[in-house]
Parts: C-alpha cells; sequence; structure tokens
C-alpha cells in the first residue's frame, strides 16, 4: 500500500522537476523582459550548472552526505536564487539563475529523489522509480500548460508570473523533502530500537 512517505516522495518527483521545466519554460522571455541582450546565453549558464551539480553531488554523496540532506539543501538554494531572479530585475539575474537552477535545480535532483524512494522501499523499487518518473513526466505536461497560461493572462509581466508559481512549487518541494528527511530519521530509530531488542 501506499504509505504518507511514499506519496510524497511521488509528489517530489513533481516538484523537483517542475523547478527546472518552469525554468525552462520561462528564461528567454525573462532575459527579454529584463533587457537581457542576447536570453539564449541563459540556456548555456544553466547546462554549465547541470554538468557541474553532477560532479559536486557525486562528491558529496562519495563523502557520505545523505541524499536527503541535498534534498532539502538544493530546492532551498533554488528557491531563495528564484526569489532572488524575481526581486532584482537585471540582466545579470538572468545568466546568474540559469547557472543556479541549473545546478540546484536539475541536476541531478529527481535522480536523488528515486534513490531515497528506492532506500526507503527496498521491496518495491521498480515501482516507485516508475511511479516518480511518472509524476516528473505529469509535472512537465500539467506545469508547461499553466506557464503557457501565466503568460497569457499575464502578457508582458507573465515571465515573473511563472516565477512565483516556480517559487511555490518549490517551497513545497522543500517542506516535502523535510518530511521524508523526518519519516527516513523515524525509521532509522525503529531499526536500532529494534537491534538493540
Amino acid at each position: 500500500g501506499l504509505t504518507p512517505a511514499s506519496m510524497v516522495l511521488i509528489l517530489l518527483g513533481f516538484t523537483t522537476s517542475t523547478t527546472f521545466m518552469l525554468w525552462m519554460n520561462c528564461n528567454q522571455e525573462l532575459g527579454a523582459l529584463y533587457g537581457l541582450a542576447d536570453p539564449s546565453r541563459a540556456q548555456s549558464f544553466y547546462s554549465i550548472g547541470i554538468v557541474a551539480a553532477l560532479f559536486v553531488n557525486a562528491a558529496l554523496l562519495a563523502r557520505k552526505v545523505k541524499p536527503t540532506s541535498i534534498l532539502i539543501a538544493y530546492p532551498t538554494a533554488a528557491l531563495v536564487s528564484l526569489g532572488a531572479i524575481f526581486l532584482i530585475q537585471k540582466p545579470v539575474m538572468v545568466l546568474a539563475g540559469g547557472l543556479l537552477i541549473g545546478f540546484f535545480g536539475a541536476g541531478g535532483v529527481l535522480q536523488l529523489v528515486v534513490a531515497v524512494a528506492n532506500e526507503l522501499f527496498p521491496k518495491h523499487r521498480g515501482v516507485i522509480t516508475s511511479i516518480v518518473m511518472i509524476a516528473s513526466s505529469v509535472a512537465n505536461y500539467a506545469m508547461v500548460s499553466l506557464a503557457g497560461l501565466l503568460t497569457r493572462v499575464g502578457g508582458a509581466n507573465g515571465p515573473r508570473l511563472v516565477l512565483l508559481l516556480n517559487m511555490a512549487v518549490t517551497l513545497l518541494g522543500v517542506l516535502l523533502a523535510l518530511y521524508v528527511k523526518g519519516a527516513q530519521n523515524r525509521e532509522q530509530m525503529k531499526n536500532t530500537t529494534t537491534e538493540i531488542r
């Protein structure tokens, strides 16, 4: 059966994907809105961020940093980045934002959700991995459609509305990751107590 922790992990598949999907969806328009001479440059910075994150994640995991800790830290950093991009309407923020969202939003966070899901549900690895990936695909479709609607409604200010939507979903992701970390800690406590007995 679905436990609260598995539901939350599925939702994390949704939120972690949304952070970078929405950014990819609106960064060019945002660049144009903020007066960036060549908005397509934001995409290059985004790609650099992703590659850098993959190396850093590998190093962190090799040092035994828990995936759940990264799942809290990265979306929090992505949220702060989105907030800064929203508040500071300067061309450089779109480039910096590309790099930061690439790093904290897209650089393997979804894979970490899958890793944590497999750790918490070792008996149902295949199933939970599939469901998390489906949630990610649903996020892609649903959020990009919603972003399109916001862009139409918001007109010139549309990309900033998409940023706000992204901040809301990313904040939800941080809260969900905190819940998963709590669930993981409770699970470990339970296992330790059983071992002591």
